[in-house]
């Protein structure tokens, strides 16, 4: 069977791929079509492909649509040139073979569920140019164990690593100005975290469940802990904050055992620990 691309044209005349009609396992999208510049690959246009094993994108296409390689089980390799500046919802999610993933230098946000269950991916890095981390982009990503985040991403959404089981340290750069709810939750092997000095609300959930973490440290910027921020993190032996006027919600070390069988601990909260236990 001869490989053939299937494209539209966009009002401007040129090229959006839309699906690609072979029994090969690598998909080579050219620059041009017919004379015409390939801008992007359009929604759904690979869903579902499970013979892709590479893609290669030409420099100068500029965006990925929603859903465009969702579940594409078998892709391992996947370069993004420089030129791309948006990437929808899920384009990657259940991408199960895909190991490493670089983020284009012309984007400003990552998109809801982008990378979601990418099971093999092991590392990321988040260049500064990412402001805004939309919620689960790297959720169920099992295998990951080590982010990079540089200064400038500002907001990180809802469950943005959630269940990133292998990851052992979380550093928030300075720039963080705001996060979601449960970003960490479920982060089991989460040994050490840095929060950023410019956060001032630890969200609900926010490193729940996360049963290797041996200690939490809160800045001066740190003014509201909200529920549950800490719940299950059965190994914690030390929690530190600066800030004497901080508000906490309730159920905040619920599940924090090692926390309430220390005497010290219980003196130093006792203003607080009716609120942010769980009742019985």
């Amino acid at each position: 069977m001869k490989n053939r691309l299937l494209y539209k044209l966009n009002n401007d005349g040129k090229v959006i791929i839309t699906g690609y009609e072979s029994e090969e396992n690598k998909i080579i999208i050219p620059s041009e079509v017919h004379g015409k510049k390939v801008v992007g690959v359009g929604e759904y246009a690979f869903c579902d492909n499970n013979k892709i094993e590479v893609v290669i994108l030409p420099l100068g296409i500029e965006y990925i649509g929603s859903f465009a390689f969702e579940f594409c089980e078998n892709l391992k390799k996947i370069k993004l040139p420089n030129s791309i500046t948006y990437i929808g919802e899920s384009a990657f999610e259940g991408g199960c073979s895909l190991t490493e993933i670089n983020i284009p230098s012309g984007m400003s946000k990552l998109e809801k569920s982008t990378f979601e269950e990418c099971i093999e991916l092991k590392e990321v890095e988040i260049p500064g140019n990412i402001k805004y981390m939309d919620q689960r982009v790297f959720e169920f990503c099992l295998k990951l164990e080590r982010v990079v985040m540089h200064e400038g991403v500002e907001f990180i959404g809802n469950g943005c690593f959630f269940c990133c089981r292998r990851l052992k340290e979380f550093y928030m750069p300075n720039t963080v100005k705001a996060t979601g709810k449960e970003i960490l939750l479920g982060c089991r092997s989460l040994e050490r975290i840095t929060f950023s000095t410019k956060l001032r609300k630890i969200e609900v959930g926010l490193i729940s469940r996360c049963r290797k973490l041996r200690k939490i440290y809160l800045p001066q910027n740190i003014e509201i802990v909200c529920n549950g921020a800490f719940a299950e993190c059965s190994r914690v032996e030390r929690f530190e904050y600066e800030n004497l006027d901080i508000v906490m919600g309730v159920k905040v070390f619920d599940g924090c055992t090692s926390l309430l069988e220390n005497s010290n601990f219980i003196k130093k909260m006792k203003k607080y620990l009716e609120n942010t236990v769980g009742q019985k």
